[in-house]
């Protein structure tokens, strides 16, 4: 090809696609599992609810946000009590 007819900012892009690979072939769905996993999506599955009481349990007995709560941290936690709950959630409060 002539690389005359091509602008500075071309050169740089034609560059960077030549790096890649144009050798494409076709693989069997069941055979490319990452793209058959991520094209059956009935398949992933995400909770309808979320349970912030188990949350709040599990804030309570997680060592490592004790360790935050103890140490001077960027973090600015403040606790919120859950809506209709007696528990609390350590929520960062910073905008």
């Amino acid at each position: 090809q002539k690389w005359d007819k091509y602008s500075p900012r071309q050169h740089r892009h034609l560059d960077f696609i030549s790096q890649f690979s144009t050798d494409i072939r076709y693989i069997k769905g069941a055979d490319n599992i990452s793209a058959d996993m991520l094209s059956r999506v009935e398949t992933i599955r995400t909770p309808t609810a979320v349970d912030y009481d188990e949350i709040a349990d599990s804030q309570r007995d997680d060592p490592e946000l004790k360790l935050i709560l103890s140490t001077n941290s960027s973090l600015e936690l403040q606790e919120v009590v859950i809506p209709g709950s007696s528990k609390t959630l350590f929520c960062d409060a910073k905008s």
